[in-house]
């Protein structure tokens, strides 16, 4: 079974993705993440995903699509996949669903005040890339030891950028799964745990062999 996150900025798609691979033993591919490897590497695509990031812009398509192909083409994300926000717009939707196998889309409908709180207490691992919050660790990583840091488009500023971009751009992507019967829809403003059991109801009915 592939599976589809959506979700605005802030909306929990990277923890609760963390926790639904484990439990159901699904490989987990998230376009932020790849994009921060690119950046890192400091690539000239990294240079564009960077700049397009830090002005709350969307990736561009062509590069969108290339990393998705070129990570989905291999065969040991054939199948038992958890794709975490790929796609940001229509288009790079419906392309994604052409040359790829999606069984079912969960999006996670969040309000802006509770979208814009998280955002502004989320932090990174430099190290491992765990994600938390302040209240949970000012400095310190609490899986490896690691340096807690602010990701580059973690601020009131960009996140009002990537909301608006997100409203306008990337919920037709929610009627066009709705439309062909593929989304599922929770209220995650709850907490990861709450919002990580409505997810498992949904998806409960995955074949055995997938839960650990």
């Amino acid at each position: 079974m592939n599976i589809l996150l959506i979700g605005a900025p802030g909306s929990g798609k990277g923890t609760l993705s963390q926790k639904l691979s484990k439990k159901y033993n699904l490989k987990h591919l998230s376009t932020g993440d790849l994009f921060r490897a690119e950046i890192a590497e400091g690539t000239e695509r990294g240079e564009i995903l960077k700049e397009a990031m830090q002005k709350g812009l969307l990736a561009p398509s062509d590069i969108l699509l290339e990393v998705m192909q070129k990570q989905l083409s291999q065969k040991e994300f054939a199948d038992n996949v958890l794709l975490d926000g790929f796609g940001k717009t229509l288009e790079e939707a419906k392309e994604l669903d052409r040359f790829y196998n999606i069984d079912k889309v969960i999006f996670l409908d969040v309000d802006f005040d509770t979208l814009l709180d998280r955002i502004l207490k989320r932090r990174i691992c430099s190290e491992c890339g765990y994600v938390t919050t302040v209240d949970e660790s000012r400095d310190v990583c609490g899986k490896c030891g690691g340096t807690l840091v602010n990701r580059i488009d973690d601020n009131e500023e960009t996140f009002k950028k990537r909301y608006q971009v997100f409203l306008e751009q990337t919920m037709p992507i929610v009627d066009y799964f709705e439309k062909k019967n593929m989304l599922s829809r929770i209220d995650a403003n709850d907490s990861i745990d709450k919002n990580f059991d409505k997810i498992c109801k949904i998806i409960g009915g995955c074949p055995k062999e997938l839960e650990r």
